[in-house]
């Protein structure tokens, strides 16, 4: 269980035995993870699993993991599953197995959260089977482009095993959610991960991928994994990415799916070289368009407010639906972080007159 827990690396949740998922409402749910096996046949170059690189092997039975999940789920340690897999021969076998887990638990009465991370290249049918019992799956992307999948996962095809995945996962996740009957079970939204400075990708490459994916398979979430080198891996000699960058994707991921911006409209978040800085890029944003501010509290529309730092989507709405507002308390008790928000905003006629001075000192 240790071994196969940790293999689970360079998924979606990687912080010990249990890691969490999120429903649609914001709730955060504890799950189990594992992988079935951390025996894989495919050569990703930054993966400690990968074939031909010696270490412990260990693998569960489907049964296994079932007994294994009804245990934690009884004392209230877990929620649901988090299952995923070295490619097993290849990603029909795999994914076989990975429903064999989920319909062996359904079956028993399992009514928690599975999460099911499938392989490229796992065949329309599997998914659709897949889709009858967990309440999340998906395809990790990885990279940006079909060149640079190719130099980080030579076994799979970018626009074959993964994004065509991603659009059949779009497919049955709608069909799902329309479906009348299917026992208030939480349909997941699209995710997939990056594994992040493997390759010299910018940070701007990055998030017009995932605008590119929200807009064409409704991606929900993505997930960031920063590349970290293995030993006896090709790319074992590469540079780690500096532990910040993964937060500041994750920040300028949010201004895309929370607040309405495209790629485009951050532009001069990023350095020359088309990279983030280790400083809010919602706050870069707004200081790189002092025209913007301030913004009159009582009168500014959701877009404008969306802007200002310190209010995010829940502030805003509860803005507009409390205003008039008089002071800055008000504020605070509606959420609004004042010290970043004050330079930004006007109460009453009243704002911050030194906003240069400000803008200068961050």
């Amino acid at each position: 269980m240790k071994v196969l827990s940790e293999g689970t690396k360079y998924d979606s949740c990687n912080q010990g035995a249990v890691c969490h998922a999120f429903g649609p409402d914001g709730r955060c749910i504890q799950l189990y993870k594992t992988l079935l096996t951390n025996t894989c046949s495919g050569e990703c170059t930054y993966c400690p699993n990968r074939y031909g690189r010696q270490s412990a092997k260990a693998s569960l039975t489907p049964e296994e993991i079932a007994k294994i999940t009804w245990s934690f789920y009884r004392k209230n340690a877990i929620e649901g599953l988090f299952l995923s897999s070295g490619v097993m021969g290849d990603a029909e076998r795999t994914a076989e197995k990975q429903l064999e887990v989920a319909r062996l638990l359904r079956n028993q009465g399992f009514k928690g959260y599975i999460h099911m991370r499938l392989m490229p290249g796992t065949p329309l049918y599997l998914l659709e089977e897949i889709a009858d019992y967990a309440n999340k799956f998906g395809v990790n992307v990885e990279t940006t482009s079909s060149v640079n999948y190719s130099e980080i996962c030579p076994n799979f095809d970018y626009n074959s095993d993964v994004l065509q995945r991603l659009k059949w996962t779009r497919d049955l996740i709608n069909k799902k959610r329309k479906e009348v009957g299917y026992g208030g079970r939480i349909i997941g939204a699209n995710d997939t991960q990056f594994v992040v400075g493997a390759l010299s990708e910018s940070d701007s490459e990055i998030i017009r991928t995932v605008d590119d994916l929200m807009d064409r398979y409704e991606l929900r979430r993505p997930y960031f994994m920063s590349f970290n080198p293995v030993p006896s891996t090709p790319l074992e000699n590469n540079p780690s990415p500096p532990g910040w960058r993964e937060t500041r994707l994750y920040q300028a991921s949010y201004l895309l799916k929370d607040y309405g911006l495209k790629a485009f409209d951050l532009g001069q978040v990023y350095d020359d070289n088309g990279f983030l800085a280790d400083t809010d890029p919602k706050m870069l944003l707004a200081q790189s368009h002092p025209e913007r501010f301030p913004v009159n509290i009582n009168s500014a529309s959701l877009k404008d407010l969306l802007l200002v730092p310190g209010i995010g989507p829940v502030g805003a709405n509860r803005i507009i639906r409390s205003r008039p507002i008089s002071s800055e308390k008000e504020l605070m008790r509606m959420g609004v972080v004042i010290s970043r928000a004050r330079p930004f905003i006007e109460i009453n006629g009243n704002r911050q007159t030194n906003l240069s001075s400000f803008m200068e000192a961050s």
